[in-house]
């Protein structure tokens, strides 16, 4: 854990931004989010029928024994994840692709984020 001192006062009132409110807050104030995220080794991806799926492999058979279905937004961020990559460089995988707004690639970029880690898919560095 590291303690990063950031003049608060700028931001409001905390409690009532969004995650994605927040990060981009934060970002204008100054502050880099360096951490980079990696898929983990336990999953890999495969295109079924049409379907985007990310299929458990090795030891990790045992903890989940099936497949998860992705839409095509999670399958570019996803195949992006092979590699170390900041939430940044996954907000503009959306952006660039779809079309969307940066506030709405933030959010969408965290809850992915948030649900590869609730289920250990995802390293964290």
């Amino acid at each position: 854990m590291s303690v990063i001192p950031i003049d608060l006062n700028g931001l409001g009132d905390v409690n009532q931004l969004s995650n994605a409110e927040l990060k981009m807050k934060l970002e204008q104030a100054g502050y880099k989010f360096q951490k980079t995220y990696q898929a983990s080794e336990n999953y890999i991806h495969r295109k079924i029928a049409d379907s985007d799926v990310l299929i458990s492999v090795g030891s990790n058979i045992a903890n989940f024994n099936g497949y998860i279905e992705i839409n095509e937004s999670a399958a570019d961020l996803w195949a992006k994840l092979q590699q170390p990559s900041k939430l940044g460089e996954l907000e503009q995988v959306l952006e660039e692709k779809y079309g969307i707004n940066h506030e709405i690639a933030v959010q969408d970029v965290l809850d992915f984020i948030q649900l590869l880690k609730e289920h250990d898919m995802v390293v964290m560095r």
